[in-house]
């Protein structure tokens, strides 16, 4: 392992006591703009793509199969990536960890802009799924170490809407490097793209830090006086073997396999949207490519508020029981989805897209923070990890390269019906996690013992 990438060691000089809250404010509020900061550049340089697919069929004559072809290996190496580089996430530090993977990600993102063969925009974005499989592992552990159970809802919510601030921002982007550069100019939609997040990849580093210890703070759990329950500090959990955590923090308990299968639910709704509303407005409605530009980011921004507000609603209402509340939302959501299909009303579209972006987005972001409740800390990266491998392979190659397939084939109700059917699954298996809520404590204690680890 690089240097740079191995944790940041317990600081062996502590805050002072009457200084300790103060420090952590101010750290806190530090930490959590530079994860959020850095993920909504994940997306600048991985949504972009989506945007530029009316581009690259109007110049470069690709078939929306192919793009679904060059969008499922993105979700292929994503998904494998995002396994392996949460495990990996688990055992660096965070800081630049997330901010390697970013830089990386938008010299990627650049070389996207000088090629217009298919294998080589293949062959590049198996790479960017590689390294944006660095991103959200890393922020999440921050989110773990600096952030207590029974406010993890709340700030989850909150920084999950990073990547809809990424996904909108990014066709204001676009439209903005086609004004500064020019239509013929348009490649600038990569390049301008890769130039703003490796910008936003230093301030990440600037900002972000590794744990509370290691800048002389004590826990969250000892900070904030919580038990949370799957929180152990009695061995430090360095010295357990990585494979020894993958296998009985997740491998072995199928509460996890479930929320993965849902997860997997959830992505095939989100992209069977996502991907394919700036062209199937512009087909089937009607949509100039600047309105349906405009609905994709309607669709990223009326997320922002309605998963704060369902995040706070999880923690203070819900008391941490999030299943139920994501059970109901997937129902709404493929209610609105099928007003969605057969609405002809530009005004009732632009409402449709926006309420989905709330209803895809709300429990995308549950599942994190169920992710999270579900295991030890020192786990959180590769679990995420795990669950976002079935969301990124069995999810989103559904909903980019089988339904890009299926369009051409069949027609739009092919789209339609494949995202109503994943509603009806991710509705099963949230009522399933209902009732492994319930038992998490004691599924952690038997995890604890498999894993030599004994309370204090």
């Amino acid at each position: 392992m690089f240097k740079f990438l191995k944790p940041a060691p317990i600081s062996s000089h502590k805050v002072e006591q009457d200084k300790i809250h103060s420090t952590y404010t101010k750290r806190r509020i530090s930490v959590f703009i530079s994860i959020y900061i850095a993920y909504a550049a994940y997306y600048i340089v991985r949504d972009n793509f989506t945007i530029s697919q009316p581009y690259l069929m109007h110049y470069y004559h690709f078939s929306k199969a192919s793009l679904g072809l060059v969008l499922s290996c993105l979700a292929i190496s994503y998904g494998l990536s995002k396994f392996v580089m949460g495990a990996l996430a688990d055992k660096c530090n965070p800081r630049f960890y997330i901010a390697t993977g970013l830089i990386a990600s938008s010299v990627l993102d650049f070389l996207f802009g000088t090629t217009k063969n298919i294998a080589v925009m293949m062959g590049l974005i198996i790479f960017m799924g590689i390294f944006q499989g660095m991103g959200a592992p890393a922020a999440h552990k921050t989110l773990a170490v600096w952030f207590s159970n029974k406010e993890r809802g709340t700030f989850v919510s909150a920084w999950n809407t990073s990547h809809n601030v990424g996904g909108g921002i990014i066709p204001l982007i676009v439209s903005g490097a086609l004004v500064l550069f020019g239509l013929h100019n348009w490649h600038s939609i990569f390049f301008f793209p890769a130039m703003i997040s490796i910008i936003l990849a230093i301030i990440v580093i600037v900002f972000g830090a590794d744990t509370p210890e290691s800048v002389g703070l004590p826990p969250i759990e000892e900070y904030k006086k919580e038990d949370f329950g799957n929180v152990k500090a009695v061995k430090a959990h360095n010295d357990i073997p990585l494979w020894k955590i993958v296998k009985n923090c997740i491998l072995k308990r199928p509460i996890i396999w479930i929320l993965a299968v849902a997860n997997a639910g959830v992505y095939i709704i989100r992209y069977g949207v996502e991907n394919w509303i700036p062209i199937y407005l512009h087909v089937m409605k009607g949509f100039t490519l600047a309105q349906a530009r405009n609905c994709f980011s309607i669709y990223e921004f009326a997320a922002i508020p309605g998963t704060i507000l369902l995040g706070i609603i999880s923690d203070k209402l819900l008391k941490g029981k999030r299943a139920a509340l994501c059970a109901m939302l997937v129902t709404l959501l493929g209610l609105t989805f099928v007003g969605y299909w057969f609405t002809t009303s530009h005004s009732f579209i632009y409402c449709e897209v926006g309420l989905m972006g709330i209803l895809v987005y709300g429990p995308q972001c549950l599942i994190t923070v169920l992710t999270i409740d579900l295991v030890p800390k020192f786990a959180v990266g590769g679990t995420d990890g795990f669950v976002g491998l079935f969301g990124y392979i069995f999810g989103e190659v559904t909903a980019s390269y089988v339904i890009g397939k299926l369009i051409d084939v069949i027609g739009w109700k092919a789209n339609f019906t494949t995202i109503i059917v994943a509603a009806i699954l991710c509705v099963v298996c949230f009522l399933i996690l209902i009732r492994g809520e319930r038992t998490v404590g004691q599924n952690l204690e038997k995890v604890y013992q498999q894993l030599g680890i004994a309370e204090h």
